[in-house]
């Protein structure tokens, strides 16, 4: 919920010049419906991004110029008086609690930079509750900045902290199937949110919400097991044991003694060989050899383009034509089909046809947005969604197609570098809207443009379904004539030291 929570958080409402001399009973200012009235000889029309003539949401006329003084006359000047803001949608935002608008309107976007600034640093390990609520009592606008970018490196490290525990308690064969419930349940929280700004319009009191389960974490997480892959590569074999005895009794399971016995001596056998030669590589071997190199280029800029064209639609949604609140929902339930799309495709046709399709129909719903007269919104609208289906598919595929075509040796490596391209395309993400300020459809035109470019560009990575795993450069350098040979067992293309089965592996399949 925290990832998009500023696509409410920092909701835009219409707004406009507070006109001093509007006044209403009481000390209450002047609201958007008191000065609606008033607006005419007050506030200059302008041509809104090229489409449309609107009241001016930044000047004003000089309010000292004589009353005589024809319209084409008065001087403008900027707001003096500050903002009055639209509430019919939204209660409050940190947009109309510090005066986000105008010349400070980039601020808005800098906030949510911050915060993805906040996911590629990701080193912060503890302190989520504690910093979530805090950024709800935020006194201003650059605490409220220093805290979302601490809850962005929190939050990315309790989701990766989560993904990992689960993929290594749980057999290979059920990784598809927990990675796609992992996403399932970040659409869930996409939901959650959406439903909560509803009943919740004033953002510091949606902050406290979206902060709250947390707290449910910290009530369960003493019944969950350590991992005992982890256990026993830091030599913790004693805590190990004890987990796999655990989950052998409530599983049933009939575990030989002799199975720890072989993992100990396993441990002294290695005795940490593999990681000696890990080192060896470093990061210049992802660009060192040709097919590498492409593999590298191309697969960061699809996380690049992947991460850029996923946020702004989905920080985007509210801001569409038609209410803000639905628009976000029908896009988080987009999500849900894109899982169950790339759930039943990834493993029948291949990772690639479902990743070029997906970013093909982003480009072409998004590109086409630009030809839709502005009368015809429900039109704009549906390309968006269309669009936000694409993206999603393409998201769900691609981290596992990532993950096949590095090889083991620099695996890690290049997931990191790879990802750490993506959240620079999440850091300008934000900036590309204000594009919209020149031409309202150019955001939509960029982030369709990018994304037929990717889907183009995907079509140079070779395929990796019913291939082995490479292991070692060269196998990835091989990694098209891999697949020729994918009738063969995998012990005559793997090298001999990545035959062994390891101990663990055999645990979890009993």
């Amino acid at each position: 919920m925290h990832v998009l929570s500023m696509a409410f958080l920092g909701a835009l409402p219409e707004h406009h010049c507070r006109l001093p001399a509007v006044s209403t009973p009481g000390d209450f200012p002047p609201s958007w419906q008191d000065q609606l009235g008033s607006l005419n000889g007050s506030i200059p029309l302008e041509l809104d991004a090229g489409v449309e003539w609107r009241y001016s949401k930044c000047q004003q006329f000089n309010l000292t110029d004589g009353l005589n003084v024809t319209t084409e006359n008065r001087t403008l000047q900027h707001c003096t008086d500050g903002w009055v803001y639209d509430r019919s949608h939204y209660g409050t935002s940190i947009v109309t609690e510090f005066d986000l608008v105008c010349d400070r309107a980039w601020l808005r976007e800098f906030a949510q930079s911050v915060h993805m600034l906040g996911f590629s640093v990701g080193a912060i390990t503890s302190g989520t509750l504690s910093d979530s609520v805090t950024s709800a009592f935020s006194p201003n606008y650059i605490v409220f900045v220093i805290l979302k970018f601490l809850l962005g490196a929190v939050n990315v490290s309790i989701y990766y902290t989560a993904f990992v525990l689960g993929m290594e308690v749980l057999d290979h064969s059920k990784h598809t199937m927990f990675g796609m419930f992992m996403y399932l349940f970040v659409v869930l929280g996409f939901l959650g949110l959406g439903a909560l700004a509803y009943i919740i319009r004033d953002w510091w009191k949606l902050q406290l919400a979206i902060s709250a389960p947390f707290l449910l974490c910290l009530s369960y997480w003493w019944l969950l097991p350590e991992s005992p892959r982890w256990l026993i590569v830091t030599g913790r074999t004693e805590d190990a044991k004890r987990v796999i005895k655990r989950t052998a009794r409530m599983n049933g399971a009939d575990f030989p003694d002799k199975l720890y016995r072989e993992m100990d001596s396993n441990l002294i056998r290695h005795n940490g060989d593999d990681d000696k030669e890990r080192r060896q590589h470093n990061v210049l071997d992802l660009v060192r050899t040709p097919n590498i190199r492409k593999i590298t280029l191309i697969v960061g800029f699809t996380w690049f383009v992947m991460i850029a064209v996923y946020l702004g639609l989905s920080l985007g949604a509210p801001e569409l034509p038609g209410d803000p609140y639905v628009n976000f929902i029908v896009g988080s339930c987009m999500e849900i089909v894109a899982v169950v799309v790339a759930w039943s495709t990834m493993d029948r046709w291949g990772r690639k046809p479902p990743a070029i399709a997906a970013l093909l129909v982003t480009g072409i719903s998004c590109g086409a947005t630009a030809a839709v007269p502005k009368d015809l919104w429900q039109v704009s609208t549906c390309l968006t969604m269309v669009g936000k289906l694409g993206v999603s598919v393409a998201y769900a595929v691609f981290p596992v197609y990532s993950a096949e075509v590095f090889p083991t040796v620099v695996r890690n490596m290049g997931i990191g570098m790879v990802a750490m391209i993506g959240r620079a395309g999440g850091i300008l993400a934000p900036f590309v809207a204000l594009l919209g300020e020149y031409w309202a459809p150019l955001p939509l035109l960029t982030f369709g443009i990018l994304s037929f470019l990717d889907g183009v560009a995907i079509l140079a990575l070779p395929e990796t379904l019913g291939v082995p795993l490479p292991n070692t450069l060269e196998d990835a350098e091989n990694l098209i004539g891999m697949r020729e040979k994918n009738s063969e067992s995998s012990e005559k293309i793997l090298p001999d030291k990545f035959q062994k089965t390891e101990v663990y592996d055999r645990i979890t399949v009993l």
